[in-house]
């Protein structure tokens, strides 16, 4: 018998919160890792340096700026972190707080969104738990990136978008909801405005779109926020910020490439998007292919129905002859290297880079493992075309529309790379979640040995956590060294220590002082780029470089390296001594 009150609003909280404890456990573990993951470590890393910039900015003179060096919107984001800046104070580890709570609501709306597709709870748990703990979202859970807040907000879009349409009858709450958040996902990179785009399209696609008043209100509910934003965003860009030069160059750079640029910059990247679809969801298609086993075992048309293999030709041809490819030109996963790399987790972006962790083999079994993994992707996702029609199977429509689109959003800022191996693996973040959906999704009713994905992503939280503790640790060491030097009295502008460390203290030194050419010859990119003030006369390494003798070195602690890793503080040969004197500086050891 059901207790007094049993169908109030709190009781209905109760039971979910009874039911999706497994949900819980993956939070709990998830923001648990802050407590062994140095958060609030001072540091920026590679791009993120210029959206605290801007948090700074607005909370010390009330002015919003997009910087010229940003190519994302991201003004929801400034706004957010501005939010976290407000309550707890300005630091740059607070903002990476801001990022994991962000990273955390996304989560909870990807569980809602399995619910929705009809998976069960404690699969939704799993696919939630290979989300966040999937390195490329961890790393970046640790970050004050864009990727990760379009990808929550996207996940947010999503699920109230599958949930106001349903059923014939609109929910327009949730479409609302939906709609505000794909704004919001606008406002953080411009691919968010991509989100009502695909909703248009389905709507259009099962004729739910007429010439009629009810057909104008839909429309509105799923676009007219984003449409707002989108407008009043580029009135004020145009009007009062300038449009970015970042931002300018996008269009540049696609003119130049061309039609065969274009088709050469797809075509790679479909390969490259699948094989990392393989590497987003390895948990849940090992315990598929443990579970598919025994039924594949027994043969014949007893045991194929598992899959509907004709709809798979194509991506498993497009696969193989994309693997016999990038293997005579001697490339191997991960394609795309930027935050999952071979010294970890992370990128360098210091002089030297940083030691490696996996060499040779290594990378042969992670493109076996991801290539199967990436085929079963396939014909798992080839199966539930084949599904009934229900509400489930049209939830995954639109899943299926936005993820569709949210590869051609990644596109654009890929031109840049055209020439550099096509894309950075953290473009692609906004769909891992969504594949995630659809396997799970068309797996629903096929048996998965859920203890293997368990395992799995328990393997990845021990690496997860040690590897962004170590990048931070680096990070760390970096920006203690270049302190240490400016110190003793030796300007920022002599000084390189890396992408980020001189993007935050050069880069609107740059702009106020009108420099506008380089003072560093032949420097690392971001030399160009962010710091063109500095003239390197002293660089943070992690290893010594020709024309600069070593003035220290430091060592700092890696959990994942053997023993203590090095870095050095260098001085260009034949440049004047350190401001206090060369007698007070040790020799190196």
């Amino acid at each position: 018998m059901m207790p007094a009150g049993g169908t109030s609003p709190g009781w209905r909280r109760m039971q979910w919160l009874s039911r999706a404890w497994p949900l819980l456990v993956v939070l709990a573990v998830f923001l648990g890792t802050a407590l062994v993951v140095p958060i609030l470590t001072p540091v920026a890393t590679t791009d993120d340096w210029g959206y605290s910039r801007s948090v700074e900015i607005l909370l010390d003179e009330g002015r919003l700026t997009v910087l010229p060096a940003v190519a994302a919107t991201a003004v929801f984001q400034i706004g957010w972190g501005a939010a976290f800046a407000t309550i707890f104070g300005m630091s740059l580890g607070i903002m990476r707080v801001s990022t994991l709570v962000m990273v955390t609501l996304g989560g909870i709306a990807l569980y809602c969104l399995l619910r929705e597709l009809g998976v069960g709870r404690n699969r939704c748990a799993l696919g939630t738990a290979a989300y966040l703990f999937n390195p490329l979202t961890f790393v970046l859970s640790y970050t004050y990136m864009t990727d990760p807040f379009l990808t929550s907000l996207i996940i947010g879009s999503t699920y109230f978008s599958v949930r106001g349409l349903r059923r014939a009858s609109p929910g327009w709450r949730s479409l609302v909801a939906g709609s505000l958040l794909a704004g919001c996902a606008f406002l953080t990179r411009q691919q968010g405005i991509l989100v009502p785009v695909a909703i248009g399209m389905v709507l259009l696609v099962t004729r739910r779109l007429r010439f009629d008043r009810a057909t104008v209100k839909l429309l509105l509910a799923v676009a007219g926020v984003p449409a707002i934003m989108l407008i009043g965003y580029y009135l004020w860009l145009y009007f009062f910020n300038d449009v970015p030069t970042v931002q300018e160059s996008f269009t540049q750079e696609m003119r130049r490439a061309g039609l065969d640029g274009t088709w050469r910059l797809g075509r790679n990247l479909l390969f490259i998007v699948a094989m990392y679809f393989g590497f987003f969801v390895f948990p849940l298609t090992a315990a598929a292919l443990i579970g598919w086993l025994p039924r594949l075992r027994q043969g014949g048309r007893r045991g194929l129905p598992v899959l509907i293999p004709w709809l798979a030709i194509p991506w498993l041809a497009g696969l193989v002859f994309g693997l016999v490819a990038y293997a005579y030109e001697g490339k191997r996963w991960p394609y795309i290297p930027q935050f999952v790399n071979a010294a970890g987790l992370g990128p360098s972006d210091v002089v030297g880079s940083r030691t490696r962790l996996f060499e040779g083999a290594v990378f042969g079994w992670l493109t076996l493992a991801c290539a199967v993994s990436a085929m079963i992707v396939a014909l798992a996702v080839s199966r539930g075309v084949g599904l009934p029609a229900n509400e489930e199977r049209a939830a995954a429509g639109i899943v299926t529309a936005i993820a569709l689109w949210q590869f051609i959003g990644a596109l654009p800022p890929s031109f840049h790379y055209l020439r550099r191996g096509y894309s950075l693996d953290r473009y692609l973040l906004p769909l891992l979640p969504l594949i995630i959906c659809l396997v799970l999704w068309a797996t629903r009713d096929l048996r998965l040995v859920t203890a293997v994905g368990w395992a799995i992503v328990a393997g990845l939280v021990a690496y997860n956590v040690a590897a962004t503790r170590d990048y931070l640790a680096f990070l760390d060491a970096v920006w203690t060294a270049a302190d240490e030097v400016v110190a003793t009295g030796t300007p920022a502008t002599s000084v390189d220590a890396g992408a980020a460390w001189d993007g935050y203290h050069l880069y609107t030194y740059g702009l106020d002082n009108n420099i506008t050419r380089a003072r560093t010859r032949n420097g690392p990119w971001w030399m160009t780029f962010y710091a063109l003030a500095s003239d390197s006369t002293y660089v943070v390494a992690s290893a010594p470089r020709d024309g600069y003798e070593i003035m220290w070195t430091r060592t700092y602690d890696q959990w994942l390296v053997d023993g203590d890793a090095k870095l050095y503080v260098l001085r260009r040969e034949g440049a004047p001594v350190l401001p206090d004197g060369s007698a007070a500086i040790s020799p190196a050891p």
